[in-house]
């Protein structure tokens, strides 16, 4: 990719997190805009239920808050339970088991076992045949919240990006309004250009990939009428899961200076709910997915590391808010990260912290100058109470319907959160 020679730009990286995090993000768009933010932003860089958000913002400008609370509150699992093809899928591999377990006595015993070892390898073999759960959901998607858009009808006011990760290159595999591809196909000096129709791509296809989650949906592909030459649709075989699997939070594209998505401000809006998780463990399945989990914190942790405690040389400054913070401790982290060298210095200015202070270790005096640049105490009585706050961490990251108070209280974490750091973090891009 081109690097991007303008320094000044504004970038919004939304995490996933099922309808938790489609809806915690209203949260964080209601803080920027009361911030004058919002209409500056270049670039918004989505994962998984963050791609709920960012693609419904970028179809429905002003509305998109409408469609995704009416959207959040109509539960998409018990509506791929009744699909008419999820109890196909389901016959098709009931019929067989019991077909060999009822006549079990009446027939010879080794023929019922070959019967159930014959289905369990069609079924270890062609499963996303028989339970193609990730068409079911993007239809589904359609329905409720896009409603056949294209990916070029998103919005040319700023880009707008949806990420998932490519299992054939183990790379990003990204969605925007002008191009859809992924690194390992766009390599002229390798020969390996591989161009794909995008105008026409469904949008909810794009969001299915996005939040395609290991070991529970089916790998998105792209059919072949999506390439500008067919015969590419040989030669590659993309398989699309979610983005969170490369890109916990959408932040790398935002904060690589090579990237064509380079912001040197960036905001991150994080609907994790922080380790540890309180699950069982008492099957394969259950470990498999606690076992994604854990990889996908894990590359949290780095990006976080890498953005915002790596000194002050980073290309971006970089505002970080999270369903897993407290606000009240959001001031003496950035005095402990200004201690350790970890604030860049224009937000320093910004502040008007002086260097004096700074070396005689004046921290309380700091800290009560940051509670006054930032309004602390208005923004802290508008925050979810720590009883509120723990029912809005404990919300799950399914997609399973969102009750009110479910609703009111991401939403009121993420305000109160981002208008916090913001204020914080990037206090030389307020007017």
């Amino acid at each position: 990719m081109e690097s991007n020679s303008n320094d000044s730009k504004l970038g919004l990286a939304l995490s996933g997190g099922g309808y938790r995090a489609a809806t915690y993000h209203i949260g964080t768009f209601r803080a920027l805009k009361k911030l004058e933010l919002l209409e500056k932003i270049d670039v918004i860089s989505t994962n998984s239920g963050g791609s709920i958000t960012g693609a419904c913002y970028a179809l429905y400008g002003e509305k998109f808050e409408e469609v995704i609370l009416k959207g959040v509150k109509k539960g998409i699992i018990r509506r791929v339970i009744i699909a008419p093809r999820f109890l196909l899928g389901i016959f098709i591999i009931l019929v067989p088991i019991v077909n060999a377990v009822f006549p079990f006595f009446n027939t010879p015993g080794w023929l019922n076992l070959a019967i159930v070892a014959l289905m369990i390898l069609i079924l270890a073999y062609a499963q996303f045949y028989i339970l193609p759960l990730s068409s079911i959901i993007e239809r589904i998607y359609n329905r409720i919240f896009f409603k056949g858009k294209k990916l070029k009808d998103f919005t040319d006011r700023w880009k707008t990006v949806l990420n998932s990760t490519n299992m054939e290159t183990t790379r990003l595999f990204t969605f925007e309004r002008t191009r859809m591809t992924d690194s390992f196909y766009n390599d002229h000096e390798k020969n390996n250009f591989v161009k794909l129709k995008n105008d026409e791509f469904p949008v909810a296809k794009a969001v299915m990939a996005s939040t395609c989650v290991p070991f529970a949906f089916t790998p998105v592909r792209i059919p072949s009428k999506y390439f500008a030459n067919p015969e590419d649709a040989q030669k590659i075989n993309p398989r699309l899961v979610d983005g969170g699997v490369y890109d916990n939070q959408g932040i790398h594209k935002l904060t690589q200076s090579n990237s064509s998505c380079y912001c040197n401000n960036v905001i991150v809006s994080d609907a994790g709910q922080g380790f540890p998780f309180k699950r069982n463990y008492r099957n394969l399945i259950s470990l498999l997915i606690h076992t994604s989990d854990v990889f996908m914190e894990r590359i949290k942790k780095l990006q976080m590391m890498n953005s915002l405690y790596r000194g002050r040389d980073n290309n971006s400054i970089v505002a970080y808010q999270s369903l897993s913070f407290d606000v009240e401790s959001s001031i003496p982290e950035f005095v402990r990260m200004l201690k350790d060298g970890n604030i860049a210095i224009p937000v320093i200015e910004a502040h008007e912290i002086s260097n004096e202070d700074i070396e005689a270790g004046n921290w309380n005096k700091i800290k009560t100058q940051l509670e006054s640049n930032i309004g602390y105490e208005d923004i802290l009585s508008k925050a979810c109470t720590q009883q509120e706050l723990s029912k809005a961490r404990g919300i799950g990251t399914s997609l399973s319907k969102l009750k009110n108070w479910e609703i009111e209280y991401l939403i009121k974490h993420a305000e109160a959160i981002t208008e916090l750091n913001v204020k914080l973090f990037l206090p030389h891009i307020l007017s």
